[in-house]
């Protein structure tokens, strides 16, 4: 058995999607970006909603006709050929290995502040990161019961707190005064994190029963992504002042207690052990499919493609992600790798890849109607780039890094094995 058994559904594969959005970049960006232009906070988040619409659109058109574990690294080798695709795919698996552990320390620090345990800060990255490896193991069907319960979960406390803030405080209407250019550029930057796992998503497309449903997968998880996402806004904008010092820190904790009163701190920390864990749950399974679609294709150790008989489950990848997860976790949370590293390049190579897929789309799709979807994902593209300044800048120069590396050893291996030329150096037909 070489393939992933197709198993997941229309339904489940919403949540699943929705777990890998809906992470840490829900409890913080809110608050910051209220913090930084008040009642106008909702006009950068309008704004990553909607640039953000071509680029999921190229995603859910590549898989639905090239569903593969490898996600993005599949689409560019298709469309670019094996270097770009191999290239894609290791800082795919880069951007996966950084962003799961911090998302997790995240959730760690959430926790040891809300419950007064210091400890439980570097105990829950590891064991929320346990839990998922297990998880993991037991295949996707358990996976996707346990992202629908945590999702729900999440649901129900965001919109019941958001409502009851409403209720309580009053609709406050959302401003029409445009900030200066240069602060909504910068709040807009930090907000488009919000709108990344999509392209993570890609990597379980190989086990959906029915690809044609891909489309609406994304644009079920988008409408529900961006309702959440409006009614934290609203809720903060109703219940929360502007210059609350716990907005950059722990704004949906301040949103719960002026709502819920004395219900606020165990709300908010079931809150963050929902999302968090249903975050981190979804990205172990996504990446474990990188990691096993990377090794059929050769571009990872054989060992990583093995998959378990009786399900198809890669149970190898599965293990041997948890384990380098939870490694990076611990030095993350003790302080020995830099946590702000962690998350600069997670956050960056997400918008690297999203930039590569709509590249690969662009070269696949044709002519026509495909032509203005891809000039709408370049001027995004192009726009984040240049506002998002140096560290955005480096995450591309790595790619064009990582490329050129690539390039050069398939040519070397091409020139040794004449047979393999055509493989390393023609894209895909």
């Amino acid at each position: 058995m070489s393939g992933l058994q197709k198993s997941l559904g229309g339904a489940v594969g919403t949540f699943l999607a929705l777990s890998t959005i809906l992470g840490s970049g829900m409890m913080i960006l809110p608050g910051t970006s209220y913090q930084e232009l008040g009642r106008s906070a909702w006009m950068p988040w309008a704004i990553a909603a909607v640039s953000v619409i071509p680029l999921l659109y190229c995603y859910a058109w590549l898989g639905r006709r090239y569903p593969s574990a490898s996600g993005v690294a599949h689409y560019s080798e298709v469309a670019f050929g094996r270097p770009t695709g191999r290239s894609a795919g290791l800082l795919a698996t880069l951007a996966l290995v950084a962003g799961i552990p911090a998302t997790a320390i995240t959730g760690g620090r959430y926790v040891a502040e809300f419950s007064g345990v210091p400890s439980l800060a570097w105990l829950f990255p590891v064991a929320v990161l346990a839990t998922a490896t297990v998880i993991g193991c037991l295949g996707t069907n358990v996976s996707g019961k346990v992202q629908v319960a945590l999702v729900l979960a999440l649901f129900v406390l965001v919109t019941c707190t958001s409502l009851v803030a409403l209720g309580v405080h009053g609709v406050r209407a959302p401003s029409a005064d445009v900030p200066p250019l240069g602060e909504l550029g910068s709040v807009l930057t930090a907000v488009y994190v919000a709108f990344t796992g999509w392209e993570t998503v890609a990597f379980t497309f190989e086990e959906h029963k029915r690809p044609d449903a891909i489309p609406r997968i994304f644009a079920a998880s988008y409408v529900i992504v961006v309702a959440l996402y409006g009614l934290v806004l609203l809720g903060l904008f109703s219940a929360v002042d502007p210059g609350d010092k716990a907005l950059d820190q722990a704004p949906l904790l301040r949103l719960a207690e002026r709502s819920l009163g004395e219900l606020g701190r165990p709300v908010t920390l079931a809150l963050v052990v929902a999302a968090i864990t249903a975050n981190v749950c979804a990205s172990v399974l996504a990446l474990s499919r990188l990691v096993f679609g990377m090794a059929r294709s050769g571009f990872l150790p054989g060992a990583l493609s093995r998959v378990r008989e009786r399900d198809g489950n890669p149970v190898t990848s599965v293990l041997a992600v948890g384990a380098v997860l939870t490694v990076i976790a611990v030095l993350g949370a003790t302080g020995v790798m830099s946590f702000t590293l962690l998350f600069v390049l997670s956050g960056g190579i997400y918008f690297v890849l999203y930039g590569l897929g709509a590249a690969s789309y662009t070269k696949l799709a044709g002519h026509g109607t495909p032509r203005l979807v891809a000039a709408l994902c370049a001027v995004t593209v192009v726009a984040v780039t240049v506002l998002a300044g140096p560290p955005m800048w480096l995450c591309w120069a790595l790619f064009a890094l990582v490329l050129l590396v690539t390039a050069v050893l398939a040519r070397r291996t091409s020139r040794r094995d004449p047979s393999t030329r055509a493989r390393a150096d023609e894209p895909v037909r």
